[in-house]
């Protein structure tokens, strides 16, 4: 009877760790992920925070995606030699701002947290938290699990009606759904989430190109607008646990058409109050002191695109290692990654360049597979240098001169497949060890002459008379590029 009973019992846990494990495989499958290929890579964020080593960090980013993509980890090391890590992510409200501080707190020794500050005025009134269900769960769903975790969780569902305790417990409850949308990402994750060089910074390309933004005066008017009450909560929260830590606390705001002198004269009151240094970048002085133009350093109205990130990151630079003391030092978790941050800045800068000849001298990168295909039917003049180029990127039709006659190629490690002719042209393969599959299409001259790039399900060929390019770069599996090179015309001007 005994021996039944241990059998019985052995059996019953084999059972249930069996089951536990199944629902953890499937919660994590099925919980989305977010990582470097994407915008707003706020899973890379969080995980890439737990490999870094244990207190090597000595400043912390918060806030919400406007300082995910203002504030630059690389940046701050290369200038400054200032180890930084960038725990910002979309719509981050206060509170998700207090728990990963709380988290952090747990492996990182900071001497100084900076936070920006939109978070703490009204973006989504019908939520209670400020912000959407969606991205609360994206901050939290990938925090491990701990007293820090089970406090957050709480909190939100006590604050949060429409949100339960078991579904982040379970994410299966709440992404049951999921099934029929998963993707790659969602089975490679071992592999994906190995990748997190850019320590939580956003990398945005965009120049949104508004030239009316103007800065305001310092002592512009007399109103104040109030803050969310439950952000000054947990605004509170923050300024008194860095107190406990001795840990600086540095109030930022990133330019954004949101922004007023109201909202700025709130925080300064604030700051004053509890002693804090507070800086507002989109005050006429400070803005001008850093050289920025919101036309061409910010993505759209409210973040900031790479090269405005190093303007904002380098004026903080300065501060971080002069008024406040914090010493550089040389750290291999930040000089590996140099070469991972310029590429990613080379991605961006490729979108700009409007030259045939030095475009595609950038093209000449290990990391990309060039697609490349030619509509129109009249003949092809290719500027001074602009063979030579594709040459070295491993092609050997030369289409100079040639009219009328249809041609594709795919590049990739000085090595093409090509094809020059009349007539409809094309092929279909795969890249990236065949888990992404390609087809290119050229038809030649006619009324009908068209040509096509396609991706995956995407098309992304312009189809344009010319030199229609696509840049597909295999490491961080994105598209870097869609361009259209008109080399029938000698400028061999490029539209986008």
């Amino acid at each position: 009877m005994e021996r039944y009973h241990i059998r019985y019992w052995a059996k019953a846990m084999i059972f249930t760790a069996a089951l536990w494990l199944c629902l953890a495989s499937a919660g994590r499958i099925l919980t989305p992920k977010f990582f470097f290929n994407q915008t707003w890579p706020t899973t890379s964020t969080y995980l890439g925070f737990y490999q870094m080593e244990e207190h090597t960090v000595d400043v912390l980013f918060f806030g919400s995606s406007h300082a995910a993509s203002n504030f630059s980890p690389q940046k701050l090391y290369d200038e400054h030699r200032i180890r930084s890590y960038n725990l910002g992510c979309e719509q981050q409200n206060l509170l998700v701002s207090y728990y990963w501080l709380l988290e952090a707190l747990r492996f990182q020794t900071p001497k100084a947290v900076i936070l920006d500050c939109y978070m703490l005025f009204p973006y989504n009134r019908n939520e209670a938290l400020n912000t959407s269900e969606g991205c609360t769960r994206k901050a939290i769903d990938y925090m491990k699990w701990s007293n820090v975790k089970r406090a957050a969780v709480k909190d939100i569902c006590a604050l949060d009606a429409k949100q339960t305790a078991a579904s982040y417990y379970f994410p299966n409850i709440r992404f049951h759904t999921r099934w029929t949308g998963l993707n790659e990402d969602d089975f490679t994750y071992a592999e994906m989430s190995a990748h997190s060089e850019l320590k939580g910074f956003a990398a945005l390309s965009a120049r949104c190109g508004m030239e009316d933004f103007a800065p305001f005066e310092e002592n512009a008017g007399e109103n104040t607008e109030e803050m969310v009450e439950l952000m000054r909560v947990y605004l509170d929260r923050i300024e008194a646990l860095c107190r406990e830590r001795g840990i600086r606390l540095i109030l930022v705001k990133t330019p954004a058409t949101s922004e007023n002198a109201a909202r700025c004269r709130t925080i300064r009151q604030y700051a004053q109050e509890k002693g804090l240094p507070f800086y507002d970048f989109n005050e006429k002085q400070l803005y001008e002191s850093i050289d920025f133009h919101f036309a061409s350093d910010n993505h759209d109205s409210g973040h900031g695109n790479i090269w405005g990130a190093e303007k904002i990151t380098s004026c903080l630079g300065k501060l971080l290692s002069g008024e406040y003391g914090i010493a550089g030092q040389t750290d291999p978790q930040w000089e590996d990654t140099r070469a991972w941050y310029e590429g990613m800045k080379k991605d961006c800068e490729l979108r700009y360049e409007t030259g045939l000849s030095e475009y595609l001298a950038c093209l000449d990168d290990a990391r990309y597979t060039v697609f490349m295909t030619v509509r129109g039917e009249e003949a092809v003049i290719l500027p001074d240098g602009a063979w030579e180029r594709m040459s070295a990127l491993g092609l050997k039709e030369n289409p100079d001169g040639k009219a009328g006659r249809s041609y594709y190629a795919v590049a990739a490690r000085k090595e093409a497949l090509e094809a020059s002719g009349s007539g409809e042209l094309g092929r279909e393969g795969r890249i990236r060890g065949g888990r992404i599959s390609y087809e290119i299409k050229s038809t030649g001259a006619g009324e009908k002459s068209v040509c096509s790039i396609r991706i995956g399900r995407s098309e992304l060929c312009r189809n344009r008379r010319g030199l229609n390019v696509v840049v597909y770069n295999h490491v961080t599996k994105t598209v870097v590029d869609s361009v259209c090179f008109d080399i029938m015309d000698p400028a061999a001007l490029a539209s986008r």
